[in-house]
Protein backbone atom coordinates (compact mmCIF):
# COMPACT_ATOMS: atom_id res chain seq x y z
CA UNK A 1 0.00 0.00 0.00
CA UNK A 2 2.86 2.42 0.81
CA UNK A 3 4.26 1.97 -2.69
CA UNK A 4 0.94 2.76 -4.33
CA UNK A 5 0.45 5.87 -2.15
CA UNK A 6 3.94 7.21 -2.92
CA UNK A 7 3.53 6.50 -6.63
CA UNK A 8 0.23 8.38 -6.64
CA UNK A 9 1.75 11.31 -4.74
CA UNK A 10 4.64 11.53 -7.22
CA UNK A 11 2.28 11.35 -10.19
CA UNK A 12 0.03 13.99 -8.65
CA UNK A 13 2.97 16.30 -7.96
CA UNK A 14 4.26 15.94 -11.52
CA UNK A 15 0.85 16.68 -12.97
CA UNK A 16 0.25 19.73 -10.78
CA UNK A 17 3.70 21.24 -11.45
CA UNK A 18 3.44 20.49 -15.16
CA UNK A 19 -0.06 21.87 -15.59
CA UNK A 20 0.78 25.06 -13.68
CA UNK A 21 3.89 25.55 -15.81
CA UNK A 22 1.86 24.86 -18.95
CA UNK A 23 -0.31 27.92 -18.31
CA UNK A 24 2.56 30.02 -19.70
CA UNK A 25 2.54 28.23 -23.04
CA UNK A 26 0.80 30.40 -25.63
CA UNK A 27 2.78 29.76 -28.83
CA UNK A 28 4.55 26.95 -30.65
CA UNK A 29 7.92 28.49 -29.69
CA UNK A 30 6.90 28.49 -26.02
CA UNK A 31 6.07 24.79 -26.36
CA UNK A 32 9.39 23.93 -28.05
CA UNK A 33 12.01 26.21 -26.45
CA UNK A 34 10.32 28.24 -23.67
CA UNK A 35 10.86 31.26 -25.94
CA UNK A 36 14.65 30.84 -25.47
CA UNK A 37 14.57 32.22 -21.93
CA UNK A 38 15.50 29.22 -19.75
CA UNK A 39 17.64 30.49 -16.79
CA UNK A 40 21.13 28.99 -16.36
CA UNK A 41 20.61 26.85 -13.24
CA UNK A 42 17.13 25.82 -14.30
CA UNK A 43 18.74 24.57 -17.50
CA UNK A 44 21.47 22.73 -15.58
CA UNK A 45 18.84 20.83 -13.60
CA UNK A 46 16.70 20.31 -16.68
CA UNK A 47 19.59 19.09 -18.85
CA UNK A 48 20.63 16.65 -16.13
CA UNK A 49 17.10 15.32 -15.84
CA UNK A 50 16.75 15.02 -19.61
CA UNK A 51 20.03 13.16 -20.03
CA UNK A 52 19.44 10.89 -17.04
CA UNK A 53 16.86 8.49 -18.34
CA UNK A 54 16.45 4.77 -18.89
CA UNK A 55 19.91 4.41 -20.41
CA UNK A 56 21.70 6.26 -17.62
CA UNK A 57 19.74 4.56 -14.83
CA UNK A 58 18.36 1.16 -15.78
CA UNK A 59 20.70 0.76 -18.76
CA UNK A 60 23.96 1.36 -16.88
CA UNK A 61 22.87 -0.85 -13.98
CA UNK A 62 21.71 -3.50 -16.44
CA UNK A 63 25.04 -3.62 -18.28
CA UNK A 64 27.03 -4.11 -15.08
CA UNK A 65 24.61 -6.76 -13.82
CA UNK A 66 24.90 -8.63 -17.12
CA UNK A 67 28.62 -8.20 -17.84
CA UNK A 68 30.29 -7.30 -14.54
CA UNK A 69 32.96 -4.59 -14.55
CA UNK A 70 32.89 -4.55 -18.34
CA UNK A 71 29.45 -2.98 -18.05
CA UNK A 72 31.06 0.29 -16.95
CA UNK A 73 31.88 0.87 -20.62
CA UNK A 74 28.36 2.29 -21.06
CA UNK A 75 28.77 4.94 -18.35
CA UNK A 76 32.23 5.90 -19.57
CA UNK A 77 31.27 6.14 -23.23
CA UNK A 78 28.10 8.18 -22.78
CA UNK A 79 29.91 10.45 -20.33
CA UNK A 80 32.64 11.18 -22.88
CA UNK A 81 29.96 11.79 -25.49
CA UNK A 82 28.22 14.29 -23.22
CA UNK A 83 31.46 16.20 -22.62
CA UNK A 84 32.15 16.35 -26.36
CA UNK A 85 28.59 17.47 -27.06
CA UNK A 86 28.95 20.28 -24.52
CA UNK A 87 32.33 21.47 -25.78
CA UNK A 88 31.89 21.02 -29.53
CA UNK A 89 28.22 21.49 -30.36
CA UNK A 90 26.12 23.21 -27.67
CA UNK A 91 27.31 26.78 -28.24
CA UNK A 92 27.23 26.45 -32.01
CA UNK A 93 23.73 24.97 -32.01
CA UNK A 94 22.40 27.84 -29.89
CA UNK A 95 24.15 30.39 -32.12
CA UNK A 96 22.32 28.90 -35.09
CA UNK A 97 19.03 29.91 -33.43
CA UNK A 98 17.15 26.76 -34.51
CA UNK A 99 14.67 24.39 -32.87
CA UNK A 100 15.35 20.99 -34.47
CA UNK A 101 18.33 19.16 -35.95
CA UNK A 102 16.92 19.28 -39.51
CA UNK A 103 16.48 23.06 -39.15
CA UNK A 104 20.17 23.25 -38.33
CA UNK A 105 21.06 21.18 -41.39
CA UNK A 106 18.76 23.25 -43.62
CA UNK A 107 20.48 26.44 -42.54
CA UNK A 108 23.90 25.22 -43.70
CA UNK A 109 23.27 22.65 -46.44
CA UNK A 110 19.84 23.35 -47.89
CA UNK A 111 16.38 21.81 -47.96
CA UNK A 112 17.13 18.52 -49.73
CA UNK A 113 19.76 17.43 -47.23
CA UNK A 114 17.53 18.54 -44.33
CA UNK A 115 14.62 16.47 -45.66
CA UNK A 116 16.75 13.34 -45.67
CA UNK A 117 18.06 14.10 -42.20
CA UNK A 118 14.50 14.65 -40.96
CA UNK A 119 13.58 11.05 -41.67
CA UNK A 120 16.70 9.65 -40.00
CA UNK A 121 16.40 11.96 -37.00
CA UNK A 122 12.79 11.00 -36.38
CA UNK A 123 13.76 7.32 -36.26
CA UNK A 124 16.72 8.02 -33.97
CA UNK A 125 14.94 10.12 -31.36
CA UNK A 126 11.84 7.95 -31.58
CA UNK A 127 14.00 4.95 -30.63
CA UNK A 128 15.09 6.80 -27.50
CA UNK A 129 11.49 7.75 -26.71
CA UNK A 130 10.31 4.14 -27.05
CA UNK A 131 13.06 2.92 -24.71
CA UNK A 132 12.09 5.47 -22.05
CA UNK A 133 8.42 4.53 -22.35
CA UNK A 134 9.31 0.87 -21.81
CA UNK A 135 11.38 1.82 -18.76
CA UNK A 136 8.47 3.76 -17.22
CA UNK A 137 6.33 0.65 -17.37
CA UNK A 138 9.11 -1.58 -16.03
CA UNK A 139 9.44 0.58 -12.92
CA UNK A 140 5.70 0.94 -12.31
CA UNK A 141 5.44 -2.84 -12.23
CA UNK A 142 7.60 -2.77 -9.12
CA UNK A 143 5.03 -0.52 -7.45
CA UNK A 144 2.11 -2.66 -8.55
CA UNK A 145 3.30 -6.22 -9.38
CA UNK A 146 -0.17 -7.28 -10.48
CA UNK A 147 0.09 -5.02 -13.53
CA UNK A 148 1.39 -6.59 -16.71
CA UNK A 149 4.06 -4.65 -18.63
CA UNK A 150 1.71 -3.28 -21.30
CA UNK A 151 -0.76 -1.88 -18.77
CA UNK A 152 2.07 -0.30 -16.78
CA UNK A 153 3.53 1.29 -19.91
CA UNK A 154 0.15 2.71 -20.93
CA UNK A 155 -0.52 4.22 -17.49
CA UNK A 156 2.84 5.97 -17.15
CA UNK A 157 2.83 7.16 -20.75
CA UNK A 158 -0.58 8.70 -20.10
CA UNK A 159 0.78 10.58 -17.08
CA UNK A 160 3.77 11.83 -19.07
CA UNK A 161 1.51 12.93 -21.91
CA UNK A 162 -0.79 15.04 -19.74
CA UNK A 163 1.82 17.56 -18.62
CA UNK A 164 3.84 17.32 -21.85
CA UNK A 165 0.91 18.07 -24.13
CA UNK A 166 -0.25 20.92 -21.88
CA UNK A 167 3.05 22.66 -21.24
CA UNK A 168 5.77 21.37 -23.57
CA UNK A 169 9.31 22.34 -22.58
CA UNK A 170 8.03 24.87 -20.03
CA UNK A 171 6.33 22.13 -18.01
CA UNK A 172 9.30 19.83 -18.53
CA UNK A 173 11.78 22.30 -17.03
CA UNK A 174 9.47 22.88 -14.06
CA UNK A 175 9.02 19.18 -13.28
CA UNK A 176 12.73 18.50 -13.86
CA UNK A 177 13.68 20.24 -10.60
CA UNK A 178 11.62 17.73 -8.61
CA UNK A 179 12.87 14.84 -10.74
CA UNK A 180 16.58 15.64 -10.45
CA UNK A 181 16.35 16.11 -6.67
CA UNK A 182 14.77 12.68 -6.23
CA UNK A 183 17.19 11.05 -8.65
CA UNK A 184 20.41 12.38 -7.13
CA UNK A 185 19.37 11.63 -3.56
CA UNK A 186 18.32 8.10 -4.40
CA UNK A 187 20.77 6.80 -7.01
CA UNK A 188 23.89 8.66 -5.87
CA UNK A 189 23.36 8.42 -2.10
CA UNK A 190 20.74 6.06 -0.67
CA UNK A 191 20.91 3.08 -3.06
CA UNK A 192 24.76 2.82 -3.06
CA UNK A 193 24.86 3.01 0.75
CA UNK A 194 22.25 0.28 1.14
CA UNK A 195 23.81 -1.93 -1.54
CA UNK A 196 27.31 -1.62 -0.12
CA UNK A 197 26.04 -2.31 3.39
CA UNK A 198 24.08 -5.41 2.35
CA UNK A 199 26.97 -6.81 0.31
CA UNK A 200 29.58 -6.28 3.04
CA UNK A 201 31.35 -3.39 1.35
CA UNK A 202 33.58 -3.68 -1.70
CA UNK A 203 35.72 -6.31 0.02
CA UNK A 204 32.68 -8.40 0.87
CA UNK A 205 31.34 -8.04 -2.66
CA UNK A 206 34.67 -9.16 -4.16
CA UNK A 207 34.69 -12.28 -1.98
CA UNK A 208 31.11 -13.26 -2.92
CA UNK A 209 30.85 -12.46 -6.62
CA UNK A 210 31.75 -14.91 -9.38
CA UNK A 211 35.35 -13.95 -10.15
CA UNK A 212 34.65 -13.96 -13.90
CA UNK A 213 32.55 -10.80 -13.48
CA UNK A 214 35.68 -8.97 -12.38
CA UNK A 215 37.44 -9.85 -15.64
CA UNK A 216 36.89 -9.00 -19.31
CA UNK A 217 35.40 -12.39 -20.25
CA UNK A 218 31.65 -11.72 -20.43
CA UNK A 219 31.68 -9.50 -23.54
CA UNK A 220 34.04 -9.50 -26.48
CA UNK A 221 36.35 -6.50 -26.57
CA UNK A 222 35.20 -5.72 -30.10
CA UNK A 223 31.54 -5.65 -29.09
CA UNK A 224 32.34 -3.51 -26.06
CA UNK A 225 34.33 -0.97 -28.09
CA UNK A 226 31.85 -0.76 -30.96
CA UNK A 227 28.85 -0.40 -28.64
CA UNK A 228 30.76 2.15 -26.56
CA UNK A 229 31.60 4.16 -29.66
CA UNK A 230 27.94 4.11 -30.64
CA UNK A 231 26.76 5.54 -27.32
CA UNK A 232 29.64 8.02 -27.18
CA UNK A 233 29.04 9.42 -30.64
CA UNK A 234 25.24 9.22 -30.47
CA UNK A 235 25.36 11.15 -27.20
CA UNK A 236 27.27 13.85 -29.08
CA UNK A 237 24.04 14.45 -31.01
CA UNK A 238 22.55 15.72 -27.77
CA UNK A 239 19.02 14.66 -28.73
CA UNK A 240 17.62 14.67 -25.20
CA UNK A 241 19.03 18.12 -24.51
CA UNK A 242 18.56 19.65 -27.95
CA UNK A 243 15.48 21.67 -27.01
CA UNK A 244 17.13 22.86 -23.79
CA UNK A 245 20.27 23.95 -25.65
CA UNK A 246 18.06 25.82 -28.11
CA UNK A 247 16.12 27.34 -25.20
CA UNK A 248 19.13 28.77 -23.36
CA UNK A 249 19.29 32.55 -23.07
CA UNK A 250 22.67 32.79 -24.83
CA UNK A 251 25.08 30.54 -26.70
CA UNK A 252 27.62 30.77 -23.89
CA UNK A 253 24.98 29.74 -21.34
CA UNK A 254 24.01 26.79 -23.53
CA UNK A 255 27.59 25.48 -23.52
CA UNK A 256 28.27 26.21 -19.86
CA UNK A 257 24.98 24.78 -18.61
CA UNK A 258 25.52 21.61 -20.62
CA UNK A 259 29.10 21.18 -19.36
CA UNK A 260 28.11 21.93 -15.75
CA UNK A 261 25.28 19.41 -15.86
CA UNK A 262 27.59 16.79 -17.37
CA UNK A 263 30.45 17.11 -14.89
CA UNK A 264 28.50 17.95 -11.75
CA UNK A 265 25.58 15.54 -12.05
CA UNK A 266 25.46 13.36 -15.16
CA UNK A 267 28.79 11.51 -15.06
CA UNK A 268 28.74 10.85 -11.28
CA UNK A 269 25.19 9.57 -11.65
CA UNK A 270 26.21 7.19 -14.45
CA UNK A 271 28.98 5.71 -12.35
CA UNK A 272 26.84 5.27 -9.22
CA UNK A 273 24.04 3.61 -11.21
CA UNK A 274 26.61 1.23 -12.74
CA UNK A 275 28.04 0.44 -9.30
CA UNK A 276 24.57 -0.42 -8.00
CA UNK A 277 24.04 -2.85 -10.88
CA UNK A 278 27.40 -4.47 -10.21
CA UNK A 279 26.59 -4.96 -6.52
CA UNK A 280 23.30 -6.52 -7.56
CA UNK A 281 25.23 -9.57 -8.78
CA UNK A 282 25.63 -10.77 -5.20
CA UNK A 283 22.49 -9.22 -3.73
CA UNK A 284 19.95 -10.58 -6.25
CA UNK A 285 21.54 -13.36 -8.34
CA UNK A 286 19.63 -15.03 -11.16
CA UNK A 287 17.13 -12.21 -11.62
CA UNK A 288 16.23 -13.25 -15.14
CA UNK A 289 16.14 -9.84 -16.82
CA UNK A 290 19.01 -7.43 -16.27
CA UNK A 291 16.83 -4.41 -17.15
CA UNK A 292 15.00 -4.83 -13.83
CA UNK A 293 17.99 -5.09 -11.49
CA UNK A 294 17.81 -1.57 -10.02
CA UNK A 295 14.07 -1.56 -9.25
CA UNK A 296 14.39 -5.17 -8.03
CA UNK A 297 17.10 -4.13 -5.56
CA UNK A 298 14.92 -1.32 -4.29
CA UNK A 299 11.97 -3.65 -4.03
CA UNK A 300 13.73 -6.39 -2.07
CA UNK A 301 16.41 -4.62 0.00
CA UNK A 302 14.41 -1.79 1.59
CA UNK A 303 11.39 -1.38 3.83
CA UNK A 304 8.10 -0.49 2.10
CA UNK A 305 8.21 3.26 2.76
CA UNK A 306 11.85 3.82 1.76
CA UNK A 307 11.44 1.44 -1.13
CA UNK A 308 8.45 3.37 -2.39
CA UNK A 309 10.42 6.63 -2.24
CA UNK A 310 13.34 5.10 -4.15
CA UNK A 311 11.08 3.63 -6.82
CA UNK A 312 9.51 7.06 -7.26
CA UNK A 313 13.02 8.40 -7.86
CA UNK A 314 13.58 5.81 -10.58
CA UNK A 315 10.34 6.92 -12.20
CA UNK A 316 11.60 10.50 -12.01
CA UNK A 317 14.86 9.49 -13.66
CA UNK A 318 13.05 8.21 -16.71
CA UNK A 319 10.17 10.69 -16.81
CA UNK A 320 12.26 13.73 -17.77
CA UNK A 321 13.96 12.01 -20.69
CA UNK A 322 10.74 10.38 -21.87
CA UNK A 323 9.02 13.77 -22.01
CA UNK A 324 12.00 15.43 -23.73
CA UNK A 325 12.48 12.98 -26.56
CA UNK A 326 8.75 12.53 -27.11
CA UNK A 327 8.46 16.31 -27.50
CA UNK A 328 11.51 16.52 -29.76
CA UNK A 329 10.16 13.76 -32.00
CA UNK A 330 6.78 15.48 -32.30
CA UNK A 331 8.31 18.91 -32.92
CA UNK A 332 10.61 17.49 -35.60
CA UNK A 333 7.71 15.72 -37.32
CA UNK A 334 5.59 18.88 -37.16
CA UNK A 335 8.18 21.44 -38.25
CA UNK A 336 10.33 19.39 -40.61
CA UNK A 337 7.77 17.10 -42.23
CA UNK A 338 4.21 18.41 -41.92
CA UNK A 339 5.12 22.09 -42.20
CA UNK A 340 7.29 21.32 -45.25
CA UNK A 341 4.28 19.79 -46.99
CA UNK A 342 1.80 22.47 -45.95
CA UNK A 343 2.94 25.71 -44.25
CA UNK A 344 1.43 26.15 -40.78
CA UNK A 345 1.90 28.78 -38.11
CA UNK A 346 0.47 30.34 -34.96
CA UNK A 347 -2.00 28.37 -32.87
CA UNK A 348 -2.34 25.76 -35.62
CA UNK A 349 1.34 24.88 -35.23
CA UNK A 350 0.95 24.56 -31.46
CA UNK A 351 -2.12 22.33 -31.78
CA UNK A 352 -0.50 20.06 -34.35
CA UNK A 353 2.61 19.71 -32.16
CA UNK A 354 0.37 18.55 -29.32
CA UNK A 355 -1.53 16.07 -31.51
CA UNK A 356 1.68 14.62 -32.92
CA UNK A 357 3.06 14.29 -29.37
CA UNK A 358 0.16 11.96 -28.54
CA UNK A 359 0.69 9.98 -31.75
CA UNK A 360 4.41 9.57 -31.05
CA UNK A 361 3.67 8.33 -27.53
CA UNK A 362 1.17 5.75 -28.81
CA UNK A 363 3.71 4.41 -31.31
CA UNK A 364 6.31 4.47 -28.53
CA UNK A 365 4.09 2.21 -26.42
CA UNK A 366 3.98 -0.36 -29.23
CA UNK A 367 7.72 -0.31 -29.99
CA UNK A 368 8.66 -0.13 -26.31
CA UNK A 369 6.50 -3.10 -25.42
CA UNK A 370 7.78 -5.39 -28.18
CA UNK A 371 11.43 -4.26 -28.01
CA UNK A 372 13.89 -6.80 -26.60
CA UNK A 373 15.58 -4.44 -24.12
CA UNK A 374 16.05 -0.77 -23.29
CA UNK A 375 19.61 -0.54 -24.63
CA UNK A 376 18.95 -2.57 -27.80
CA UNK A 377 15.96 -0.40 -28.75
CA UNK A 378 18.11 2.75 -28.62
CA UNK A 379 21.08 1.20 -30.40
CA UNK A 380 19.31 -0.57 -33.26
CA UNK A 381 16.73 2.07 -34.17
CA UNK A 382 19.16 4.99 -33.98
CA UNK A 383 22.20 3.49 -35.71
CA UNK A 384 21.65 4.79 -39.30
CA UNK A 385 20.99 8.34 -38.07
CA UNK A 386 24.01 8.39 -35.81
CA UNK A 387 26.27 7.02 -38.54
CA UNK A 388 25.21 9.83 -40.88
CA UNK A 389 24.68 12.76 -38.55
CA UNK A 390 27.81 12.68 -36.37
CA UNK A 391 30.27 13.19 -39.26
CA UNK A 392 27.94 15.69 -40.95
CA UNK A 393 27.65 17.87 -37.83
CA UNK A 394 31.42 17.79 -37.38
CA UNK A 395 31.78 18.78 -41.01
CA UNK A 396 29.34 21.68 -40.70
CA UNK A 397 31.05 23.15 -37.66
CA UNK A 398 34.70 22.37 -38.41
CA UNK A 399 35.03 21.86 -42.21
CA UNK A 400 32.29 24.16 -43.41
CA UNK A 401 34.09 25.59 -46.46
CA UNK A 402 34.14 22.15 -48.13
CA UNK A 403 30.66 20.95 -47.13
CA UNK A 404 28.07 20.94 -49.92
CA UNK A 405 24.71 19.46 -50.79
CA UNK A 406 25.78 16.72 -53.22
CA UNK A 407 28.64 15.43 -51.11
CA UNK A 408 26.45 15.35 -48.00
CA UNK A 409 23.64 13.51 -49.77
CA UNK A 410 26.13 10.87 -50.88
CA UNK A 411 27.34 10.61 -47.26
CA UNK A 412 23.79 10.04 -46.00
CA UNK A 413 23.09 7.34 -48.58
CA UNK A 414 26.35 5.53 -47.77
CA UNK A 415 25.61 5.73 -44.02
CA UNK A 416 22.15 4.19 -44.37
CA UNK A 417 23.11 1.51 -46.91
CA UNK A 418 26.26 0.38 -45.10
CA UNK A 419 24.65 0.39 -41.64
CA UNK A 420 21.54 -1.55 -42.61
CA UNK A 421 23.31 -3.74 -45.19
CA UNK A 422 25.99 -4.77 -42.73
CA UNK A 423 23.32 -5.55 -40.12
CA UNK A 424 21.40 -7.67 -42.65
CA UNK A 425 24.58 -9.64 -43.38
CA UNK A 426 24.92 -10.51 -39.69
CA UNK A 427 27.87 -8.22 -38.83
CA UNK A 428 30.52 -10.41 -40.56
CA UNK A 429 33.53 -8.36 -39.38
CA UNK A 430 32.72 -8.73 -35.69
CA UNK A 431 32.00 -5.03 -35.11
CA UNK A 432 28.59 -3.40 -34.73
CA UNK A 433 26.57 -2.18 -37.69
CA UNK A 434 26.77 1.34 -36.30
CA UNK A 435 30.56 1.34 -36.09
CA UNK A 436 30.86 -0.03 -39.62
CA UNK A 437 28.39 2.58 -40.89
CA UNK A 438 30.03 5.56 -39.22
CA UNK A 439 33.48 4.57 -40.50
CA UNK A 440 32.14 4.33 -44.06
CA UNK A 441 30.15 7.58 -43.71
CA UNK A 442 33.09 9.54 -42.28
CA UNK A 443 35.41 8.47 -45.10
CA UNK A 444 32.68 9.23 -47.63
CA UNK A 445 32.03 12.68 -46.14
CA UNK A 446 35.61 13.80 -46.66
CA UNK A 447 36.00 12.21 -50.09
CA UNK A 448 32.58 13.08 -51.57
CA UNK A 449 32.43 16.64 -50.23
CA UNK A 450 36.02 17.27 -51.26
CA UNK A 451 35.46 16.03 -54.81
CA UNK A 452 32.10 17.79 -55.24
CA UNK A 453 33.58 21.02 -53.84
CA UNK A 454 36.49 20.85 -56.30
CA UNK A 455 34.19 20.14 -59.27
CA UNK A 456 31.87 23.01 -58.33
CA UNK A 457 34.85 25.33 -57.95
CA UNK A 458 36.18 24.39 -61.39
CA UNK A 459 32.77 24.91 -63.00
CA UNK A 460 32.49 28.28 -61.33
CA UNK A 461 35.94 29.26 -62.56
CA UNK A 462 35.09 28.17 -66.13
CA UNK A 463 31.93 30.26 -66.09
CA UNK A 464 33.95 33.18 -64.87
CA UNK A 465 36.29 32.83 -67.84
Amino acid sequence: MAKIIVALLYILAILIIGIIGGRKVKTADDFATANRKIPFWTNVYSMSSAWIGAGATLGCASMCYAFGIQGFYLAISVGIGAILASLLFSKRIREANVTTIPELIRKYLGARVADWISVLTIFQIFGIAASQIRALGTILQMFIPSLDLLAAIVIMTGVMLVYTVVGGIVSATKTDKLNISLMVLSVMVIIPIIALSKSGGLEGFASKVDASYLTLKHMSIGAMISSGLYFCTSNMLNSENFLRVCGARTAAEARNASLTATLLIYIPYLLFASLAGLLGLVLIPQLGTSDSILPAMVNTLTNPILGAFLLAALLAAVMGTAASVTMLTSITVTRDVIARIKPIEGSTMLNIQRIVTVAVAVLGIIVGYFGSSIVSIMENVGAPCGAALVPILCGIFFWQEKMNEKGTLITIIVAVVTTLGYLALGAPLGISHFLFGIICATITMFVANGICHTIAKKKSAEKGV
